[in-house]
């Protein structure tokens, strides 16, 4: 059986042992634990605690606890290498363990004096662990059960660190200026006063961003009525505008049917001017025609009326019938032929004088 030298000496340098408040990783060198070498006899199990002793004085906390609780598996009753592991697995941030550990090291040694230090041990895992509503009640129960333990403000600095974790800062805030307070020399006074500065801060912070979202909401508010505002008015807007097109729509297709109308009959005018057009071409090609008949004609009955003035001239006619009679005889003419001659002369002149009125009445037209 290995037989640790001053025991009593360990233990109380052990109860004295805790981490600091912000950095897990600083914590572990934070303070030695005051281990004194151990006289051992020989055999496998004597080496094994030894190397396990020897890991753990050289902070070597990772290969401590490997051969730390190898050693408590073969050793019977030893408090003080089960309190070490506690620790070496504590420096390791291997909190699960710290928390089995501890609980068997509190079913195992219940009348041990390091009970007091393996509670505050595992009140601290489970903070670590983030279980912070059992660390409260872990803390608590040391703090109620150890008021004059050193380590009572850093135990009510855990607690305050699990309210401050769980936004509960009112009570974390107390319990901070506690320790300013009432323990303003321990070590934890200096990290709690940071922490009330921090959560004053943080009040302030809260304040502005309290502000900044009331004065955000009004003018989300604002934001709203405006655009409600103006939807109103682009509705309205939007129905003028909408009459006003109907209507402009309307007045367009009002001028379209116009217009339509306006070509129809331009359209009907121009074909009968066209017609009009075509039908004087014919009616002056027919009155040129006539006219070119009535002058031949005329021509003929001139000829004719002179021959006949010539012969009617002569002294030696008697009566005028028989002048008319004998003239018309010189000429080869009968009298038969000369009324035919008189009558078509007749015709003529009154196509002639009928084509001349209506090529008058065109133009007048």
């Amino acid at each position: 059986m290995v037989k640790l030298k001053a025991a009593a000496g360990l233990a109380c340098g052990c109860a004295c042992l805790f981490f600091p408040a912000f950095s897990h990783a600083a914590a572990v060198y934070d303070r030695d634990i005051p281990v004194e070498l151990v006289s051992y006899e020989s055999g496998e199990l004597e080496q094994v605690l030894a190397e396990g002793l020897d890991a753990y004085n050289s902070k070597d906390f990772a290969n401590a606890t490997i051969l730390l609780r190898e050693a408590l598996a073969g050793e019977e009753g030893n408090s003080d290498v089960h309190y070490m592991l506690i620790m070496s697995e504590m420096y390791c941030e291997d909190y699960a363990s710290v928390i089995s550990d501890c609980t068997d090291f509190a079913a195992s040694y219940p009348d041990s004096p390091l009970v007091p230090n393996v509670n505050y041990q595992k009140g601290k895992a489970l903070h670590y662990k983030g279980d912070n509503d059992q660390a409260v009640m872990v803390l608590s129960d040391f703090c109620h059960e150890n008021p004059r333990s050193p380590m009572y403000p850093s135990a009510l600095y855990w607690i305050a660190e699990c309210f401050y974790e769980d936004y509960n800062f009112t009570m974390a805030e107390g319990l901070f200026q506690r320790i300013i307070d009432v323990y303003p020399n321990d070590k934890k006074a200096l990290d709690a006063k940071y922490k009330v500065d921090a959560i004053a801060q943080r009040e302030r912070e809260q304040k502005l961003l309290d502000l900044l979202k009331a004065n955000n909401e009004r003018f989300l508010e604002q934001q709203a009525s405006y655009e409600r505002q103006l939807k109103g008015m682009e509705s309205s807007d939007l129905a003028t505008l909408r009459k006003e097109l109907d209507a402009a729509n309307a007045r367009i297709a009002e001028l379209e049917r116009q217009l339509a109308q306006e070509r129809a009959l331009a359209e009907a005018e121009r074909k009968a001017a066209d017609a009009a057009r075509a039908d004087t071409a014919a009616a002056k090609a027919e009155r040129d025609a006539a006219l070119s008949d009535a002058a031949s004609y005329k021509a003929e009955s001139d000829a004719a009326k002179e021959q006949l003035a010539s012969y009617m001239a002569e002294p030696a006619m008697q009566g005028a019938e028989s002048t008319v009679s004998s003239s018309a005889e010189r000429v080869g003419i009968t009298e038969q032929e000369l009324l035919e001659l008189k009558l078509r002369a007749s015709q003529l002149q009154r196509m002639l004088d009928e084509r001349s009125s209506a090529s008058r009445d065109n133009k007048a037209d």
